[in-house]
């Protein structure tokens, strides 16, 4: 297994910045949470909108939201690294800037997927977004799209992101153990938006993993 169980690798932390956190007293608890959890690093990927805004928008707004929150997090805290949650559109592949919305410090972009059925179209943006040299795709909490079509993806080499809570699911637990175990599960998060149960969850999951795979240190 190859994924980091002290990663929380999808994750809407930053204060104000989408529809998940709406303070930085309401971030301050999620960090709390994501610690007590065991987490150590959190990446925040507030979600874009290719239709709706500007690269550049979108970066300044997140740069000034994680900004507060920096300011006011304990040194203790889990890190914090920057990225975004995109949401595919057609052609999304000529999208100026798109590196720069990539997880901080790699070539990874978190891209999420309709919850309708997808066309032709949004297939063949994938495939072109899959064969930029500069770009890795992974997908956001693949456990929410329909199996035939993410496992089209796997057999494409895309890495897959799946919501912890997805585990806590036993009728559906054994194909996200398959996927693990097949190696095309790259990435776990919580997909925290306010004060829920999702670091119960991503605990519970770490727990199970480890049991299956071994200790939380050697994943």
């Amino acid at each position: 297994m190859k994924i980091d169980l002290k990663k929380d690798y999808h994750a809407h932390i930053l204060p104000g910045c989408d529809h998940g956190s709406d303070s930085v007293r309401t971030s301050l608890g999620q960090l709390e949470l994501a610690k007590s959890a065991g987490i150590e690093t959190i990446c925040a990927t507030p979600h874009f909108y290719p239709n709706n805004e500007s690269v550049k928008s979108f970066l300044e707004r997140r740069a000034r939201t994680f900004e507060e929150l920096r300011e006011a997090a304990a040194d203790d805290d889990p890190v914090v690294l920057l990225g975004a949650e995109v949401l595919i559109c057609d052609g999304m592949e000529r999208l100026t800037d798109l590196t720069k919305l990539c997880l901080e410090g790699t070539n990874e972009l978190l891209l999420e997927m309709p919850f309708y059925e997808w066309p032709s179209n949004i297939w063949d943006t994938v495939f072109e977004l899959n064969d930029i040299d500069e770009l890795q795709i992974v997908i956001a909490h693949a456990d929410r799209y329909p199996v035939k079509d993410i496992e089209i993806l796997i057999k494409e080499g895309i890495p897959l992101q799946l919501n912890a809570v997805s585990l806590m699911n036993v009728f559906k637990r054994g194909k996200y153990l398959s996927w693990i175990d097949g190696g095309y599960v790259s990435y776990l998060g919580s997909d925290i938006h306010g004060l829920g149960e999702e670091y119960r969850y991503f605990e519970k999951c770490a727990h199970l993993l480890e049991r299956r795979y071994g200790k939380r240190e050697n994943a």
